[in-house]
């Protein structure tokens, strides 16, 4: 065990540099920062006069409503980044030559594919701490917003991407990486629309249920953007939210579980040359 885990570790963190060195992580840096920035400037209603119908609102109330909004989108990228970093970096060292290098030796798949996991896991979600974290961290000094549902959606966040970056790789071994990414850049933002709508619509009507390919997304499929969602919506006085975040997640670390159980399964049917 302490033999695989030493393994593990080698390799994870070797993957971990992998991903950092590659161009996409250039492009991650250059979001990190436009998205820092945007953060700093949609967080400071200190001098701001909103008002609506000749009646001011308070920053507190502007807050309740920008703050999940940012949050959201941000968990939404980070996820989009770990699926398209997860994208290749399976199969790439697959095609090089280099992974048989490493399962010649007494390293297991499954230790490998984990490891190559937790790398692209490293990058997506270092992005996230620096996005999620410094927006929330703007948020709360400056409109004194409770810190559990930045917590919440950080979980949620980073269950999520695990999912989608299982889900990903697990594809790679058997599609093309364009059919992929282009899996990934409009599958994730589809899934939390259908996830989106559904919240919305209950919200107006409690017993309202959604049909078609929306419907059967939101019920069938990794509750991406109802467990960010659900995690953020307390920062919002109008919005009744209780109970709602932990069967979200619930049923999203399901799907992580999944998600990982397939890719193991998928790379031990994978012939090495």
């Amino acid at each position: 065990m302490s033999g695989a885990l030493r393994c593990f570790g080698v390799l994870a963190a070797e993957a971990f540099r992998d991903g950092l060195r590659r161009r996409f992580a250039f492009a991650v840096a250059l979001f990190m920062i436009a998205g820092l920035v945007g953060a700093e400037s949609c967080t400071d209603f200190s001098n701001a006069q909103l008002s609506l119908n000749e009646h001011t609102i308070p920053p507190e109330v502007v807050a309740g409503f920008v703050a999940p909004l940012l949050v959201g989108w941000q968990a939404l990228a980070v996820m989009v980044i770990a699926s398209v970093v997860a994208s290749d970096h399976l199969a790439r060292p697959l095609h090089e030559g280099s992974a048989a290098l490493w399962l010649a030796r007494p390293v297991s798949r499954e230790v490998f594919a984990a490891a190559r996991l937790a790398g692209a896991l490293g990058v997506a979600l270092g992005a996230g701490a620096v996005l999620i974290g410094g927006s929330s961290a703007l948020v709360l000094t400056r409109q004194h917003l409770p810190v559990e549902p930045a917590l919440a959606a950080g979980a949620a966040t980073a269950v999520g991407a695990l999912a989608v970056a299982a889900l990903a790789m697990s594809a790679s071994l058997v599609l093309g990486r364009t059919a992929v990414l282009l899996l990934a850049v409009a599958g994730i933002p589809y899934v939390a629309l259908a996830n989106a709508v559904v919240l919305v619509g209950q919200l107006v009507h409690p017993d309202v249920e959604l049909g078609g390919l929306l419907g059967a997304v939101d019920r069938f499929g990794p509750p991406l953007g109802t467990a960010v969602i659900a995690a953020v919506a307390p920062w919002n006085p109008h919005v009744e939210a209780s109970g709602a975040f932990a069967p979200a997640f619930g049923r999203l670390a399901l799907w992580a579980a999944g998600s990982v159980v397939l890719l193991a399964l998928t790379f031990r049917r994978v012939e090495i040359e």
